[in-house]
């Protein structure tokens, strides 16, 4: 009260002298009130000042009742410490009060972020246990513990193989940037690198819940079983799934294999691309009515693009690195041609 005194009118002596000692023991609150106050010139109240009941209410509790214009004036006065006084307290405990979603568990969880190389695979172990496969070029990012927080949450961007450790309690859930994969425990791989037409889910054991990832609300999208897989369509939204006997075509990359059943040529380069960190062109669209099938186990690009071409009418043409402007050397370019 007197503190708001202060800055509206003349204080007496031994209010002067109360307040002094007031302001030393509290230092750091006297300093942040009379910012407040030196800023609230521009500040935009919640709601207007009832004038006429905080007089009423100022005059009934001073015993004020003439209407002496004096002592109206003095009321109106007190009044307006009155409203000073409320105004500060609230201002005050709304500034410093916990801001609760910048300190909620999850979001002052200290994250980790692994990210396979170009060329080749890596295996990361996450703190409940659970196994991730990344792929050529893909990043995970994971908070180093899960402790209290409502669920497991990380990032995916790329291609992932998750081997889940069950926990009924807390849910583990996958986002990507088009949709979220909500399981409790189970194995299934996740193709969502950014620059492909389609995200693919292929559950290899469990159950997982697709959600839609481009909201906060996160709504249920529809459910998979063991032998399924659901395909996102980037380009129109769509979302499918079908019931797969093998999944090898899926998962074989987490045993350095590449597999290719009855794929399209751009699905083709777009493996090829990652797995061998190289550029490649499709100089004739005649090959994009082809589609391709073949596992392989460790071959070098050039035999890869060899064997593909002695069973497709597909002939190819390696452009080796070039030094660039930087000193930093270009990928291999390979040019797709018919024959």
């Amino acid at each position: 009260m007197l503190l708001a005194k202060s800055l509206t009118d003349d204080l007496s002596e031994e209010e002067r002298t109360e307040l002094e000692r007031w302001k030393q023991e509290n230092a750091s609150e006297y300093n942040d009130l009379f910012s407040l106050w030196s800023q609230s010139s521009s500040m935009a109240m919640p709601s207007a000042i009832d004038q006429q009941n905080a007089l009423d209410r100022v005059r009934k509790l001073s015993g004020i009742q003439t209407s002496s214009k004096r002592w109206i004036h003095l009321a109106i006065q007190a009044a307006a410490v009155v409203a000073l006084s409320l105004i500060f307290s609230g201002v005050y405990s709304y500034l410093n009060q916990p801001n609760t979603e910048l300190n909620s568990p999850v979001s002052s969880a200290v994250f980790q972020e692994v990210k396979a190389a170009y060329g080749t695979q890596t295996k990361v172990e996450l703190a409940d246990g659970t196994t991730v496969f990344l792929n050529s070029g893909s990043k995970l990012r994971f908070p180093q513990t899960f402790e209290n927080q409502n669920q497991r949450t990380v990032e995916l961007d790329g291609e992932g193989y998750f081997s889940v450790t069950k926990n009924e309690k807390l849910p583990f859930v996958v986002h990507t940037s088009r949709l979220n994969i909500k399981v409790l425990g189970t194995k299934f791989n996740v193709d969502a690198y950014a620059d492909n037409q389609a995200v693919n889910i292929a559950l290899v054991e469990g159950k997982v819940m697709l959600q839609d990832g481009s909201t906060q609300s996160g709504n249920d999208l529809l459910d998979l079983t063991p032998n399924q897989v659901a395909t996102f369509n980037t380009t129109n939204n769509s979302l499918s799934k079908s019931d797969v006997k093998d999944l090898n075509k899926y998962t074989a990359w987490i045993t350095g294999r590449i597999v290719f059943f009855g794929d399209p040529i751009h699905t083709v380069i777009k493996k090829l691309e990652k797995w061998y960190n190289v550029e490649i062109v499709l100089a004739d669209k005649k090959l994009e009515n082809y589609v391709f099938t073949g596992t392989f186990i460790d071959e070098s690009l050039e035999q890869v693009l060899n064997i593909l071409s002695l069973t497709s009418p597909m002939t190819y043409v390696i452009q080796p690195s070039k030094k660039q402007s930087d000193n930093s050397m270009s990928k291999r370019k390979i040019i797709l041609k018919s024959k």
